[in-house]
């Protein structure tokens, strides 16, 4: 089921920093809902276990190692062990910054300064030389790194300056720090993030393919509008009264979900489930539906229950619930029973990965031969070429990958 995880989590980001800017949104005009709840039993629990046994250091350790090893492999592209541990050397070097220098000096661009400073250096010993590209490359994803710290900042403590001697908030404000940086992370290990091939298409061809779902949705609704023209005045009434009680029957089942949540204090947490389940519904293609809206209704309702229940409170993580409302809508997008049409020249990325993927290892030999023929539009000579395989050889593969898409309908 989770084979194509990277789309989960590349939605889960993408539904992140939309929620983000509401939030945002939210907080300039003065409603305050997403502050740091130092109050919270769970966190507070946490907190007094660590601190009883002086483990916080501890933690702040493991914390800035992720951060450390994080930024290192992305900007080498290395994984290797050999990165874990000089990792561990890079990481001893900011835990003395950050537990004696910065709390002397309490501000935030010193400690920016002073973080970057290390890292270029580091960056320096490991390659051996002075590499501008990979300086380049380190601040571009240190810019990502920061950007996600200065909004947790801003939307949950209020403002920039970090308050080292308090754990509860540090804890808190690193929680989704962290996610963000794992889910980062092994987005750009699967080429997904930062990558030239990887990228899958240029700007340009996604504003072409935007454009051309635009057009699609509007000849649709025109098709659909011909279509009810030219019906006689019984079932024009039957399909309004019939689109008025389904959009009653969605707002009261909407409502009742929002009404038990608050009955069980995870209104915001709900909020934010709904929105991310109805924002990623069709990323992973057709969303499920039951036969019978009574069923639909019941499973709907206990299952948003069981979600309310789970979550963290958004006074602790705002990712949290994103992630379980976008990972409800990949979940019930596997119950729908897919059709896969074969792969052809101009079709959408999405499509073409979602399709080939199930046959073929993404970044294999396969993948790369269709992927420059049905998205790059590549010829047979110069795939051949680059390829080493005969103008009927790069045919065939093709025609085998198609024939076993055929297999899967």
């Amino acid at each position: 089921m989770f084979k194509d995880y990277k789309k989960y989590l590349s939605t889960s980001i993408k539904v992140y920093l939309f929620v983000l800017v509401i939030v945002f949104i939210l907080k300039i005009v003065g409603l305050n809902y997403f502050g740091i709840d130092t109050n919270n039993t769970i966190v507070l629990k946490i907190s007094n276990i660590i601190l009883k046994y002086k483990l916080d250091y501890i933690w702040y350790f493991i914390s800035l190692y992720i951060y450390t090893y994080i930024l290192l492999s992305m900007t080498f592209n290395d994984y290797s062990t050999k990165m874990k541990i000089y990792g561990l050397f890079v990481t001893g070097i900011n835990y003395f910054n950050g537990y004696y220098t910065k709390n002397i000096v309490n501000n935030v661009l010193f400690s920016i300064i002073l973080d970057l400073s290390v890292f270029i250096i580091s960056v320096i010993i490991y390659e051996k030389r002075f590499n501008f590209k990979r300086i380049v490359k380190l601040f571009k994803i240190s810019l990502l790194m920061i950007l996600y710290e200065i909004i947790s900042g801003i939307i949950r403590n209020g403002n920039l300056k970090i308050d080292y001697s308090n754990f509860v908030i540090n804890f808190i404000l690193n929680f989704d720090y962290i996610l963000l940086m794992i889910i980062t992370y092994k987005l750009y290990e699967g080429g997904v993030l930062l990558c030239g091939e990887a990228e899958a298409y240029s700007f340009s061809q996604k504003k072409q393919n935007l454009k051309k779902s635009l057009l699609k949705l509007r000849k649709n609704y025109q098709n659909n509008l011909k279509k009810f023209k030219k019906k006689d005045k019984v079932e024009k009434l039957t399909i309004i009264i019939y689109i008025f009680l389904s959009l009653i029957w969605n707002i009261f089942s909407v409502v009742l979900i929002l009404l038990v949540a608050r009955l069980n204090n995870t209104f915001v947490e709900c909020i934010f489930i709904l929105t991310s389940f109805w924002l990623s519904k069709r990323s992973f293609g057709k969303a499920f539906h039951f036969n019978s809206m009574l069923i639909c209704f019941i499973v709907s309702n206990s299952t948003y229950y069981c979600l309310n229940r789970v979550t963290m409170p958004v006074g602790f993580s705002i990712i949290i619930p994103i992630l379980l409302g976008v990972g409800l809508s990949y979940v019930t997008s596997k119950f729908v029973k897919k059709t896969y049409s074969p792969l052809y020249r101009g079709m959408p990325i999405d499509v073409f990965e979602e399709t080939i993927l199930k046959i073929v290892e993404k970044y294999s030999i396969k993948y790369k031969i269709c992927y420059e023929f049905y998205i790059n539009k590549t010829s047979d000579i110069s795939l051949s070429f680059k390829y080493n395989y005969s103008i009927s050889g790069i045919r065939k593969i093709r025609d085998r990958i198609n024939e076993k898409i055929k297999k899967l309908n």
